[in-house]
Parts: C-alpha cells; sequence; structure tokens
C-alpha cells in the first residue's frame, strides 16, 4: 500500500478503510492507512466536526485496549440510479448501505429511446421528490448504465440520451454531485465492498456473469481506487451466433449471461436471478444440461486467458452464477484460462465469489458512497463555502 501525502488523498484513504471495513479502532485505522496515530487523531478530528464520521464507545479488543470505535455517520445519504436485469432501480441509503428508498421500473431490454427516456425522468423525479419531502440532502448521486461510455451518446446497450439524462439530474437535483459510469464499476465497486480491507493484497481482474457479462481492473481502494472496465461480455467468439443486445452476432454474453443460462435450464431467467447462489440445487439439472453449462464455462474461460494476455493480472475474481457451481464445473473455467493465456495458469490466483444476483440496488449505492469517498467526504455545503470563498 502507498504513503499517501495530500490531504485530500489521506482523508479519502481513511473513509475508504473505514468503509471497506465497517468500521475500526484508531491502533488498526492507522496501521490500515500507514500513517501515525497523531495523523489519525487530526483527521478523525477534522471529520467528525464535518459530520462524516462517527465514534461510539465499544468494549476493548483487548486489556486495556481502546474503546473509541470510528464508523461513517448514518446521517449523509446518498442515491443511486441503477440499470440491471431489465429493470431500473432508484434508491437513495446511508453510507454504510442501509437502504432508506428503493423503487423499481420495467426497462426491458430493446425497450425504445423515447420510452427509456421517459422511464428514467419519472426515475429520477420520484427520487427526487421523496427527499424533498423528507428534507433530505443526498451528499452524492451515482448512475449505473449498461455499455456506458462517455465519448458515446447513448449506450449501444440501453437507448438512454445521456445528455437528456443530465439535464434532467440538473433541473430535479441541482446541488447533488452526480457521476455517471459503466455498470461494471458499479458492480466491482459493490463486490470490493463485500471483500473488507486488504484482501488480495493488489489490482486485481474482476469478471461479473449475470444478465449482462463484463470485466474490470480493480486497484486497491486504500490506493488510487481506480477501476477500469474491460467490455468482455462483447467479445465476439462466434461471428454466425446469435444476436447480442449490443447489436453484434455471436458475442460471449450471448453463451454466459443469465439469459443463456436460463435457456440451457429451461426455466425462466427472472426466477434463476431470484434463487441467487441456491439456483444448482433448487433445479433438477439434466446431465444434457450440465455438460452444456460446461462448454459455456470453458468459453468464459478462454476470453477471460485472452483477456490477461492483453493485460497480466495475477489475480481474478469471478461473480455471478459460476460462484454457486460444485468446485469439478468450476475447475473448467481454471483449465480455459490455461488453455488461453501465454505461460499458462503460471502465477495465476483465481477466486470465485458468491453469485451476487438480484441483490440491486446494492451495486449502485455502493458506487455512490465509493464517489462521496473519493471527494473525501467533501459535503455540499463544504464545497459552496468554498465556492464563495
Amino acid at each position: 500500500m502507498r504513503l499517501v501525502r495530500s490531504r485530500h488523498d489521506t482523508r479519502s484513504a481513511v473513509l475508504s478503510y473505514l468503509w471497506c471495513s465497517g468500521g475500526s479502532f484508531r491502533p488498526n485505522l492507522a496501521q490500515g492507512v500507514a500513517l501515525t496515530e497523531a495523523s489519525i487523531s487530526r483527521i478523525i478530528s477534522d471529520l467528525k466536526a464535518e459530520g462524516v464520521i462517527q465514534e461510539t464507545r465499544r468494549a476493548a479488543p483487548y486489556r486495556g485496549g481502546p474503546s473509541q470505535f470510528i464508523t461513517l455517520s448514518n446521517e449523509i445519504l446518498v442515491a443511486a440510479i441503477e440499470i440491471s436485469n431489465n429493470r431500473l432501480y432508484s434508491a437513495i441509503g446511508t453510507l454504510a448501505g442501509e437502504t432508506l428508498y428503493t423503487a423499481p421500473y420495467d426497462l426491458p431490454d430493446g425497450l425504445g429511446a423515447a420510452d427509456v427516456d421517459a422511464t428514467v425522468t419519472r426515475a429520477v423525479c420520484d427520487l427526487a421528490a421523496w427527499a424533498t419531502q423528507r428534507g433530505i440532502t443526498l451528499e452524492q448521486l451515482a448512475v449505473s448504465i449498461p455499455g456506458y461510455d462517455p465519448d458515446l451518446r447513448a449506450s449501444p446497450i440501453v437507448a438512454l440520451d445521456v445528455a437528456g439524462l443530465v439535464a434532467v439530474l440538473q433541473r430535479e437535483l441541482p446541488e447533488t454531485p452526480a457521476r455517471l459510469t459503466n455498470s461494471m464499476v458499479a458492480r466491482a465497486v459493490g463486490h470490493r465492498l463485500q471483500m473488507g480491507t486488504g484482501v488480495l493484497g493488489g489490482s486485481y481482474f474482476f469478471v461479473f456473469v449475470g444478465h449482462g457479462v463484463g470485466a474490470a481492473i480493480v486497484d486497491e481502494l486504500a490506493g488510487s481506487g481506480d477501476v477500469e472496465t474491460c467490455e468482455i461480455g462483447h467479445v465476439v467468439i462466434d461471428p454466425a451466433g446469435g444476436l447480442c443486445r449490443c447489436g453484434h452476432m455471436g458475442c460471449l454474453e450471448t453463451h454466459v449471461s443469465t439469459v443463456a443460462l436460463a435457456d440451457i435450464l429451461a426455466v425462466q431467467e427472472n426466477d434463476l436471478i431470484s434463487r441467487g447462489d441456491c439456483w444448482p440445487h433448487d433445479y433438477r439439472i439434466s446431465v444434457q444440461a450440465r455438460a452444456e453449462i460446461r462448454v459455456r464455462l470453458g468459453r468464459l474461460g478462454l476470453a477471460i486467458g485472452n483477456a490477461l494476455n492483453l493485460n497480466r493480472q495475477r489475480n481474478v475474481v469471478i461473480a455471478g452464477w459460476p460462484g454457486a457451481l460444485p468446485a469439478e464445473d468450476r475447475a473448467v473455467v481454471m483449465e480455459a484460462i490455461g488453455q488461453s493465456r501465454l505461460g499458462g495458469l503460471q502465477a495465476v490466483a483465481l477466486t470465485f465469489s458468491n453469485a451476487s444476483l438480484g441483490r440491486e440496488p446494492v451495486s449502485g449505492l455502493a458506487l455512490a458512497a465509493f464517489s462521496f469517498i473519493r471527494r473525501s467526504g467533501e459535503r455540499r455545503a463544504q464545497a459552496r463555502q468554498l465556492a464563495s470563498s
């Protein structure tokens, strides 16, 4: 972990550690972000005065140990718009992830631009009205969009006019900082929060396999906190294959998404997603279906191996439906990675995570909290004071 220097980066590192750990005693916090306890005390004093963190008394972890436990404030609220699984979810929650408001809206694949814009506008207006009626100040908004690219006016996946969305946000939530990003950033950040602190000890290649399929290179949040997306789901592996929702033929997503898995199992995708990690136990999987699932896992592994040839990451984390499978099925992915990656499996560490299906808007709220933290916890009132001074 690098030693941060600037006040902004130091505050962000402290807040990131508290966010990932769920709270900490001061000595552990100082060690976790590589600062002296004297430096930590000054930062804690500032953040407490600003209402960004809070201290409560807890039993000391050892005789003579500290009793003041530091957590992020539950008074700071953030909001999210998350598009996933043929739906749009709007939500308001605390930095710690407690959801106070959520509303789902149908947003099926292939919906026309006018209907998409109308649905998104209604979701933003409903969210803003709910906050206004309760006198709530939203410190951050995050918008998670599949296939989002800041250089494109509209996503290839969702017919959403980004400029129109920005105009609606500025009208309905004019003082709330907003971050628009690719949905894989939200997935990666939400998963990183679940992992806790210092799990992998460096950057890693994160792959999510759900209704959408994507990847990201994630740096440790206590360091730079960078998340760089990789559209692995739209790598074409069979030009004569089925039509993908991006408009291309034979993308990896058409082979390994939950849409494809539901077709193999002859079940409805929404029912599959609702079962989370339990789906292999809830369904009777035939010999033929299990064999086909292994074929699809092999294609996933080949794509990951090829991606690692382009960016030599040692650590690989796969979240989504493959994580619920038994070890002998997951081994197919590892074997296929070795078949396509230069150097085989040498120095590759592969981890499967929980399915994380059907948990929206958890990822969106995590991204909103993370965005607030990366601003070093600067609150809206502070920003106005700085602008006027």
